[in-house]
């Protein structure tokens, strides 16, 4: 690649920086304001495929500036506080104005980041309502001289093509301990869904038949009727409570059919209100080879809540898309029941990149709202290699980690599971130790502290069907067929978790919101219902079953009916 000169840039507020000069080759700040890189935006996705030349320098693109929370360390007491019956902030649930009242980075911090970036020739598109993320727009040379990077073109290994910086982002020093994340400088597609296909959607590609071999769906897979009667929800139907009047926010990275979910609605009888959409960062919303995912999620939950309104936030696959859209959903407030299919693996994710979505999901817990994540299909080898990892955001404590089962029926209701596992296809539910978040305070109880233990957060908390032997009916594609993976099992806790908002508002109680607190305290103390059912045989290729909570299976799987009520004190 041909050494270029770089514009040199006199911006326009000289408290915020002075002059920085660029130099063939690679940017060397020569100034009265030094600059310092954020070493923990790592540029990884530059490692994942080979150069093809430089990125056009005119070329348009957007990047998302995160923002240090205000009072941070008080914010993880005040969401703690939520959950303790003795405080006066016992659901106190914040809006998002009262979090950025409380927490947001203030008016004038944005003010002045904001007006660093317009003289660097940015424009402001966007700046999120509590104050912790702003996103501009402008060219790839702006990016390149602004943060003091060299983007490049790359293709990987399945022939896709993306652009990335291949250094670190460098800021202004004044600016440190105040930005902490740089997004859209490379926008890899690299999150995946985890969602398995059944055996009869997999070997059909390789011209070779296989039988469903469990539930009554057209092509097999467990019907909503049998997935309500495996977990106990028809006693809360028959008594009304079907998620009438909840919102279940689903986070994408890609499109759907409106006429699958119809034909699935219509075939079984749902009446379930037609999915609304939200577009993030100008995504089209057009389906593409991730829809099976995204119809996958929606269906599931229209089993579980079929009054329930799901909204439909669909981003661009990336790490600046999939921030922008958790934080629109946190800026909403409008679902207090989310589910997410999408990750990464912990070791594969930016440090960065993981400290934004914390961000966010303390402000899911502040505001009330639940998110229940898939703990992965690699069993608990997370990216499919041979390295013991989890799953990224079903890691982080404020996300409820959710594993998968191989579900076994007595006609439609509730016989045995164990944990789903195949060491064939090396496939399995996820689960294993976080390498990045300390165990919670609220993760305890039998089995917890177990011989694996290393004073880091376990995974999965809970879990629920996913083995695709044992698989769903789902209409997608324009045909039926039987899905698994733990992307199933995600978006049923998080229906059972509308139903149980709607159960709490009927009986004057408050939302669940964080469930993580809630879900192990009913573990740990003797309740009048038996609310969980205790996986005790198999392994996700590592990490064995056993009495009480295990990092194959969690607290184990829900008896819904019972659950609610014991949540709820009845």
């Amino acid at each position: 690649m041909k050494k270029r000169n770089r514009k040199l840039l006199v911006p326009a507020v000289a408290s915020l920086l002075t002059l920085s000069m660029y130099f063939p080759g690679g940017p060397t700040f020569a100034a009265a304001s030094k600059h310092v890189q954020l070493n923990q935006v790592a540029p990884t996705a530059a490692n994942h495929g080979t150069s093809t030349g430089h990125t056009n320098r005119n070329s348009k693109a957007t990047v998302t500036i995160a923002l240090q929370l205000r009072n941070s360390d008080k914010l993880d007491e005040y969401i703690a506080s939520l959950k303790n019956p003795d405080s006066i902030n016992y659901k106190k649930y914040l809006t998002p104005n009262e979090f950025k009242n409380q927490y947001g980075p203030t008016d004038t911090t944005v003010a002045n980041v904001k007006s660093y970036l317009t003289s660097q020739g940015f424009k402001v598109e966007n700046v999120s309502s509590n104050n912790a993320f702003i996103t501009v727009s402008g060219t790839i040379g702006q990016m390149e001289d602004t943060f003091g990077v060299t983007i490049n073109n790359y293709k990987d290994s399945n022939g896709k093509t993306y652009y990335a910086n291949d250094q670190a982002p460098s800021i202004p020093a004044e600016f440190s301990g105040v930005i902490t994340d740089v997004e859209g400088l490379n926008n890899e597609p690299h999150y995946t869904h985890s969602k398995i296909s059944s055996a009869s959607m997999q070997f059909s590609q390789q011209n070779k038949a296989v039988t469903p071999k469990v539930g009554s769906g057209p092509a097999g897979g467990y019907t909503p009727a049998e997935l309500k009667g495996a977990y106990d929800i028809n006693p809360l139907a028959t008594a009304g409570y079907t998620g009438s009047g909840q919102t279940v926010a689903v986070m994408e990275l890609d499109g759907y059919k409106a006429t699958n979910i119809s034909t699935y609605n219509n075939y079984y009888g749902l009446g379930s209100p037609a999915p609304t959409n939200v577009y993030i960062d100008g995504y089209s919303g057009a389906a593409g080879q991730g829809a099976i995912e995204v119809e996958l999620d929606i269906e599931v939950i229209n089993a579980i809540a079929p009054k329930a309104q799901v909204v439909v936030y669909e981003g661009p696959n990336s790490a600046q898309g999939l921030i922008d859209t958790y934080q629109k959903i946190a800026s909403d407030n409008t679902a207090k029941s989310i589910s997410v299919s999408w990750g990464i693996g912990e070791q594969h994710e930016a440090s960065a990149t993981m400290n934004s979505l914390h961000t966010i999901f303390q402000q899911f817990a502040a505001q009330g709202q639940s998110i229940f994540a898939a703990s992965g299909d690699n069993g608990a080898y997370d990216s499919g290699g041979r390295t013991l990892e989890v799953d990224s955001p079903a890691n982080d404590p404020y996300v409820t980690g959710v594993g998968g089962t191989h579900l076994n029926l007595s006609g439609t209701s509730y016989s045995s599971e164990t944990v789903w596992s195949n060491k064939t296809s090396k496939s399995g539910d996820g689960g294993g130790l976080s390498k990045v978040y300390t165990m919670p305070s609220f993760q305890s109880g039998p089995g917890v502290q177990n011989s694996y233990s290393n004073g880091k957060r376990e995974v999965p908390d809970v879990s629920a069907a996913a083995d695709p032997n044992t698989g769903y009916s789902i209409y997608t594609g324009g045909a039926w067929h039987v899905v698994g993976g733990t992307s199933a099992a995600a978006p049923l806790w998080a229906g059972i978790a509308a139903l149980n908002n709607q159960f709490a508002q009927a009986n004057g109680k408050g939302n669940l919101g964080q469930a993580n607190p809630t879900l192990y305290q009913v573990f740990n103390t003797t309740q009048k219902y038996a609310a969980y059912h205790d996986i005790t045989s198999g392994t996700n290729l590592y990490y064995p079953a056993t009495s009480g909570y295990d990092m194959a299976s969690g607290i184990g799987t829900p008896d819904a009916y019972n659950l609610i009520r014991d949540i709820n004190g009845f």
